[in-house]
This record gives structure tokens, sequence and C-alpha cells, in this order.
């Protein structure tokens, strides 16, 4: 099982400037990952939609096999 799943999520800041494009990544239960990159390169911006802070523009963020979910209550 994915423990954290992104499918195809594209993400614009509101000034247009396109941080992900289409970004494929999944991590199964029990591994261990480490993004690396240089600054500005959107690891923090991809982080963010982890946890429902950021929705993405297009595609799906997916936790334990579930869809994040951008309700407020939620």
């Amino acid at each position: 099982m994915n423990v954290i799943e992104t499918k195809d999520i594209v993400y614009e800041y509101p000034d247009g400037t396109k941080a992900l494009e289409n970004v494929n990544f999944k991590v199964d239960n029990g591994k261990i990952v480490a993004l690396l990159g240089p600054n500005g390169a959107g690891k923090s911006t991809l982080f963010l939609h982890f946890n429902g802070i950021l929705k993405p523009t297009s595609g799906e963020v997916v936790v334990n096999g579930d869809p994040v979910s951008y309700d407020k209550k939620d």
C-alpha cells in the first residue's frame, strides 16, 4: 500500500508561476525517502500538498488510500 501518492499534480501560484507540473510520486509503507533539490525546485510546495495546505490546480493527492480533502472542516 502507498502511504502517500500524487497523481499528475500541477500547481500554479496566483501570479501564474508554474511550481509543479504533472508530478507523479509515491512512497510505499515502511520506506524511507528523501527529496533533494536546489532552492526553488518545488520541494516545499509539494509537501504543502501532502497535508492539504495547498490544493493542486489539477491532479490528485492520496494519503493512506484516501484522497486529500480540501474542506476546511476536515
